[in-house]
């Protein structure tokens, strides 16, 4: 640990935290954490490069709304803040939570309908989004700037990022995708080069991902400092005393299920989340009440998502529901049930999962299945089964970083070279070119992300490719494309030809990347209970 916390006035911290509780009907907690991250950033001389290390439930993101609030009282060192999320489906629960509180906050990410800069006090996006922005790319002007019409406020935006405080959220969800690794440390690299002060918040993180974090943070003159809970602080105190049991089943996970409790199946994939809620629905001796079901999963519409978290939210207050999910609920979901069966995964994720079992104050007992012979997909093998080994020689509790923190380190590596083995180093000293060169405008960093993903060289998350809903966009990849294709329910405006192949849809997912007039719609009935299945 480096570095020495200051001094700084509390106020807009105590501000935020008596909004947030008004917002979700809480009586305010004492979060030492948070108050020590927050002295650590408001007075710094240097920038500060702060690594967040709480566990899931601790309350993270009031750190970002406090700042965001000091941010109108003091702009010294930073003017707004820009809270960054691994994935689309995690960002509705904490906009919504930002708007019913504080009413200053703006989400940015791709497909939604607003156009602005990152200019409110809260801006919350994608890591994504936010590293076309870094790139000067607005994607939303793609054609304009591709027919020399206009810039598309390349610098702009890309100022707009460079004068505020930037915050990672669960940022080792970026460090594990191969797809993403690259994108985010050049971002950190360009970042940290320009001085922009940086929060790194993760329930988990290992010694391999917090050593590089650590390196850019010392290579340009930051004060860096890594803050976990103490055995004296509130939330750990209390968490010690709940007893949660963590066993190791094998079968079907509807076996286990009990009605009676608030229950969760956490599954791998999308079809085995449909396939169990189609069995539970459809078979009252398995759960009676077929009205308290309820599945959430990724290929969803957001307004979908939003209305299922909503109402998820009333249920967990009362008692006997069954959710049934993908990893689409693991992380920023707020939600507590009694009962979890959970696929096999690496220690992060089911972290991720765990975190949802008796997560509130007043929860003290809960019992967590694991089921070792659950199909190991999209995870890698070795990992899934050095995490279910560990987890057996050694007894952990889902809020108690002590506890499971070796068991992260032995999974995900000591040394960065762990994670730099999947950094594409080409690549990376594209993007950062692009980034910090002042005189490559939107219209040369068009052209050189199309020579690169005409050349096959996906620049984030692979080839990805937006389905419009009813005017909402669902990620869908191009396997699924093929096999909505065949099934007659989709619709490919601009694009010549059929998709007889996975190569076709590829095809079709460059064509979108490159930013041509080729639009995917869904012209089949949406299913408001399955969404995409």
């Amino acid at each position: 640990m480096a570095g020495t916390p200051g001094g700084a006035s509390l106020r807009a911290f105590k501000k935020a935290l008596q909004k947030l509780a008004e917002a979700k009907g809480f009586k305010p907690e004492k979060r030492p954490l948070l108050e020590e991250a927050f002295h650590f950033i408001t007075p710094s001389e240097n920038p500060p490069f702060l690594i967040l290390q709480a566990p899931t439930g601790y309350g993270k993101t009031l750190l970002s709304f406090a700042l965001a609030v000091h941010s109108l009282w003091d702009a010294s060192i930073f003017d707004r803040v820009i809270h960054v999320l691994p994935m689309r489906s995690i960002i509705e629960d904490i906009q919504k939570t930002a708007e019913d509180a504080f009413g200053f906050s703006r989400t940015k990410m791709m497909g939604s309908s607003g156009e602005f800069l990152h200019l409110f006090p809260l801006n919350i996006t994608t890591a994504d989004t936010f590293t076309w922005d870094l790139l000067k790319l607005n994607t939303k002007k793609r054609h304009r700037i591709k027919a020399g019409l206009e810039f598309g406020y390349d610098y702009l935006t890309q100022a707009s990022i460079l004068t505020s405080l930037v915050i990672f959220d669960e940022a080792h969800f970026l460090l594990e995708d191969e797809s993403m690794v690259t994108a985010f440390l050049s971002a950190i690299e360009f970042l940290t080069s320009q001085k922009v002060p940086i929060v790194v918040m993760t329930a988990t993180l290992s010694e391999a991902h917090r050593g590089i974090f650590e390196k850019y943070a010392k290579k340009n003159g930051y004060n860096f400092y890594v803050l976990c809970p103490q055995e004296d602080d509130p939330f750990i105190e209390r968490e010690l005393k709940k007893e949660v049991e963590i066993e190791f089943r094998e079968g079907n996970p509807l076996d286990f299920i009990e009605p009676g409790r608030r229950n969760a199946i956490i599954v791998n994939s999308v079809k085995r989340a449909v396939d169990l809620f189609n069995e539970a629905k459809n078979n009252p001796e398995i759960w009676p009440e077929s009205e308290r079901i309820m599945l959430i999963h990724g290929r969803m519409t957001p307004s979908h998502k939003r209305e299922l978290i909503k109402r998820l939210r009333e249920w967990t207050k009362k008692e006997n529901f069954l959710l049934i999910g993908t990893q689409a609920v693991e992380a920023g979901v707020d939600f507590s049930v009694d009962l979890m069966i959970t696929d096999r995964a690496p220690i992060n994720s089911l972290l991720q999962r765990f975190g949802r079992v008796a997560r509130y104050g007043s929860d003290m007992k809960a019992n967590i299945f694991v089921l070792e012979d659950a199909p190991c997909g999209p995870y890698p093998k070795d990992k899934v089964e050095k995490t279910v080994n560990l987890m057996k020689e050694h007894q952990i509790l889902p809020r108690v970083p002590d506890t499971y923190q070796a068991i992260v380190t032995e999974v995900h590596g000591k040394k960065p070279i762990s994670v730099k083995k999947n950094v594409n180093r080409e690549l990376k000293r594209t993007l950062l070119k692009l980034m910090s060169d002042p005189t490559k405008r939107a219209p040369h960093v068009l052209s050189s992300i199309e020579r690169l993903t005409a050349s096959g060289t996906p620049i984030m998350r692979g080839f990805l490719i937006p389905l419009s809903v009813g005017g909402e966009a669902v990620l869908i990849s191009p396997s699924k494309l093929v096999e909505l294709y065949y099934r007659g329910v989709v619709e490919i405006r601009g694009w010549k030809g059929n998709i007889r192949s996975l190569n076709d849809a590829y095809n079709v997912a460059k064509s979108v990347a490159l930013g041509k007039n080729v639009e995917v719609v869904f012209i089949g009935e949406y299913d408001w209970e399955r969404g995409i299945p």
